[in-house]
């Protein structure tokens, strides 16, 4: 079965928007990005990278540089993020994947295995949830991470009726995809990052693990004094 991730180069870091023709983004912003391409080029999955904006596709191939290779760059209409994503799955079945996953664009430490369980699960009427944890350690969740459909499976509801702005974002989908009658895995909860702010969170739960060696971990650490 074909299969897709989809990322937004802007969700929920900002790395491209507002940039002009000969701007760079911030160094850590790019190398969370590009760790988190490179972590996922070993599964068998074809990577959508979506910019907010037709404008942008050049600016992101000129900012990414290498980490571009490979990637579908394009940029789904709507008014809003979350139309876009709807836009964003739709544009991926219509062109013949069967397993479609979203996920953020700056999670260079989310587990491989985890993203390559949440793909396999996807069969018939299945969907895969990511929750956020509300603080580190955690046991409330609040927003999710990563959200995937089978073709079968898909419905806009869950982009159109949830408004993701809004608390306990996590339970309203999950509730919603219940009550859809639809197979649901939940998957470990995880925090992606979502403002260079949060680099001492990164550098300090990646310590001592294979994921310091990366270079956004490693900048984070050095940003943080670690």
């Amino acid at each position: 079965m074909k299969s897709a991730i989809l990322l937004f180069l802007d969700h929920p870091l900002p790395l491209i928007a507002g940039l002009g023709p000969n701007d760079a983004p911030d160094p850590l912003a790019l190398a969370l990005v590009r760790d988190t391409l490179r972590g996922l080029a070993d599964l068998d999955a074809d990577v959508f990278a979506f910019t907010n904006d037709e404008t942008d596709r050049d600016t992101a191939r000129r900012v990414l540089g290498d980490a571009a290779k490979g990637l579908k760059i394009t940029s789904p209409h709507g008014a809003n993020r979350q139309k876009r994503q709807r836009n964003a799955f739709r544009l991926a079945f219509a062109r013949g994947y069967e397993r479609v996953l979203l996920l953020p664009n700056a999670a260079p430490d989310l587990p491989v295995h985890v993203v390559q369980g949440a793909l396999d699960w996807l069969n018939w009427k299945c969907c895969s949830l990511g929750p956020v944890p509300t603080a580190p350690g955690s046991e409330d969740m609040d927003g999710v991470y990563a959200l995937g459909f089978d073709f079968e499976g898909y419905t806009t509801d869950v982009l159109d009726l949830i408004d993701q702005d809004r608390p306990k974002t996590c339970e309203r989908m999950q509730n919603l995809l219940v009550f859809y009658e639809r197979k649901l895995k939940m998957l470990p909860p995880y925090s992606p990052v979502t403002s260079l702010d949060e680099a001492a969170a990164l550098a300090t739960r990646c310590r001592d693990t294979r994921f310091a060696r990366l270079p956004s971990v490693r900048l984070a650490a050095e940003r943080a004094g670690i």
